[in-house]
């Protein structure tokens, strides 16, 4: 088996902010308890959950997920490939060709391949195989359920209602402060309860933006040592 294609790695950092430890469950606890035990399931076994399919709005964690899949994977030893496909305008649909070969598959946003004919029967080709193969865990995630999806190829959809589908759940405000006071920490910030609850309660309620609102509060504090009071978060958020 060759080397994993470059094109197919995670995002630069990302080892730092995505892991199981690192997102908060929720509702999502049997989604997370299913990708963990992905990698030390024995291969080759015919009942073994060889295609999975999550499915959620954008921001919910789904890419987490496949992150923390991937940092798992290798930490174990496993060789793990990931492919986004809202990369796919600057790869061609041949790099999906050989990934059955590898242990544990992450292919994140398959709705984007709406109206890409070629891309959908690579990814479908690429199930056959790895069912066929019996020696790989594939994971798919999308923005709907399989029935829903914007997807020409009625196979392809098919296919999809083939593997074990989870739907991910939002986080209430409680478990969003809770996030966010946890990827506070992988940055090396501290941040205050109360500050947490404030930038839920005042700042965007979805999870990207609370999340990108760590970058500007990370350096600012750094700028100007300060640390994390609402004061300080109400004067470089402009709220």
């Amino acid at each position: 088996m060759g080397q994993v294609n470059n094109q197919l790695s995670l995002p630069v950092g990302i080892k730092d902010v995505g892991s199981f430890s690192s997102f908060i469950t929720g509702k999502n606890a049997q989604a997370c308890n299913h990708l963990k035990a992905l990698v030390s399931q024995p291969r080759g076994v015919e009942e073994k959950n060889w295609l999975t399919y999550l499915f959620a709005d954008k921001g919910l964690g789904k890419s987490h997920l496949l992150y923390a899949l991937c940092q798992q994977a290798e930490t174990a030893g496993e060789t793990c490939v990931y492919l986004s496909f809202n990369e796919k305008d600057s790869l061609s649909p041949d790099v999906l060709q050989g990934l059955e070969y590898y242990p544990i598959i992450c292919l994140d946003d398959v709705e984007k391949l709406h109206g890409a004919n070629d891309w959908q029967v690579a990814v479908f080709d690429l199930i056959n195989r790895v069912k066929e193969h019996n020696n790989s865990c594939l994971v798919i995630t999308g923005n709907q359920p399989p029935a829903k999806l914007n997807i020409e190829l009625p196979d392809l959809v098919s296919r999809l209602v083939w593997g074990t589908n989870f739907q991910l759940h939002s986080l209430t405000d409680e478990q969003r402060q809770q996030a966010l006071i946890v990827k506070a920490k992988h940055r090396g910030l501290n941040m205050p309860k109360e500050v947490a609850k404030f930038l839920v309660n005042h700042w965007q309620r979805d999870m990207p933006a609370l999340i990108a609102s760590l970058d500007i509060m990370d350096e600012q504090s750094l700028q100007q040592q300060r640390k994390l009071t609402i004061p300080f978060v109400k004067a470089i958020l402009d709220l």
